[in-house]
């Protein structure tokens, strides 16, 4: 286990038990639950169809992982009756922080039950169908992959963090073109798991989806997309509380990736540049639910916050770049994806210098504000677009970080 976790953060002796009597496992879906009362027994019921109906020769496993709720998410998963071939595992995480405590305690499970196979599923899914399970898991059970991680289909509004910072970042340093690294759902190999147990940035909170597909892809092991689906889960309609729900998500995986970026700097400073040919294809899949958001309101905290911060950005970005962003903020310049790249990777470069949490807190607080000014500027430029239009611009973006690499490497 991840020596920088507590000792005493182990599975319960009863589990532990109750693993030796379940013996060797080929599959386990882990399900990840805290205040998921009204949709986790629609998700138990929809894996157990998925286990059962596409894998009749495999021993397979449910693990819940639970984390402390303030609903009846206990009393609900009391109620899932699984197939008599299909065993059932549920406990607490082993410790809080919240997704990657979680998912530890999957692993750990899984390690136990020597798990070919681990599929993540969140408790909160609303769109789930038995068919995600095979599709997901397919490509590890067949030998194809380490981690399979979905592509979901999702309106040009969604996936704010993904779109405007944790793709192009991924996509540059890493070379993968995964183009949602922190969908939430995923396929693992036994190779992979077993590797990520006892790596020293195991994450317990939203960065462990981050987590898992840099290390996967800087450990040289083969990552791709399986699952193509619509996503419809509980925490997307929380968009309109961006302070409740997105910024704090937006710190914990910002600085999981900046901290991966410093682990694994021999990794990406060394890999050689490939440059693929640029074919935008189109989307005619069905129409991802439209995702509100308040782009003035956005935009006011954006200026109001960049005010009162930027005394503070002094330490992580440069003169330039900081008047640059005071253009921005009087309507004097647009903030493109080229000011923005060179922003990250500053970012990124200050990141690696720091070691108190207080000062990280800082430099994710105030990159937090130039992000939000960035997406604000993404939502203006696709307003009247579909989502083939809008993706357009962020492969644009993401082909800019590509162009810019160079300079991150030069200044890190």
């Amino acid at each position: 286990m991840n020596q920088n976790w507590n000792n005493d953060m182990s599975i319960p002796a009863e589990v532990i038990k109750q693993c030796k009597e379940i013996g060797t496992i080929d599959i386990v879906v882990g399900v990840l639950c805290k205040d998921v009362e009204a949709t986790v027994l629609s998700v138990l019921n929809t894996i157990n169809e998925g286990l059962y109906s596409n894998f009749p020769e495999h021993s397979l496993a449910i693990v819940v992982s639970k984390a402390q709720s303030s609903d009846k998410t206990d009393e609900a998963i009391n109620l899932f009756q699984p197939y008599k071939s299909i065993h059932t595992i549920i406990t607490n995480d082993i410790t809080e922080g919240g997704k990657g405590a979680g998912v530890m305690t999957i692993f750990e499970i899984a390690h136990e039950l020597q798990a070919k196979c681990v599929v993540l599923m969140d408790g909160d899914l609303l769109s789930i169908k038995p068919s995600w399970i095979p599709t997901i898991a397919n490509p590890v059970i067949f030998g194809r992959a380490d981690l399979t991680v979905p592509y979901y289909i999702r309106d040009k509004n969604d996936g704010v963090i993904t779109n405007n910072l944790v793709y192009p970042f991924t996509r540059t340093s890493y070379g993968i073109d995964i183009r949602q690294p922190i969908a939430g759902e995923f396929a693992l190999s036994k190779n992979l798991y077993e590797i990520l147990r006892n790596h020293p940035l195991f994450p317990p909170d939203f960065g462990v989806d981050i987590f898992i597909v840099t290390a996967a892809a800087a450990e040289g092991l083969y990552v791709k997309e399986g699952l193509f689906s619509l996503k419809i889960h509980e925490s997307t309609t929380h968009y309109l509380e961006p302070e409740k729900f997105l910024i704090p998500m937006f710190r914990k995986v910002t600085g999981s990736m900046f901290a991966l970026a410093k682990h694994y700097q021999q990794y990406w400073q060394n890999k050689s540049q490939t440059w693929r040919p640029k074919y935008h294809r189109e989307c005619f899949s069905q129409h991802p639910i439209p995702v509100k958001i308040n782009i003035e309101d956005m935009q006011k905290s954006f200026h109001t916050e960049f005010q009162s911060s930027k005394e503070l950005m002094k330490k992580y970005i440069t003169k330039d770049t900081i008047s640059t962003i005071e253009k921005i903020v009087n309507k004097e310049e647009s903030f493109t994806a080229d000011i923005w790249a060179k922003i990250v990777y500053q970012y990124a470069a200050s990141y690696k210098n720091l070691t108190d949490e207080a000062g990280k807190y800082m430099l994710l607080d105030t990159l937090k504000t130039l992000w939000l000014g960035r997406f604000v500027s993404y939502a203006y430029e696709v307003q009247e677009m579909d989502i083939n239009g809008a993706e357009k611009v962020i492969q644009r973006q993401a082909e800019v970080f590509e162009q810019q690499f160079e300079y991150l490497k030069s200044i890190y």
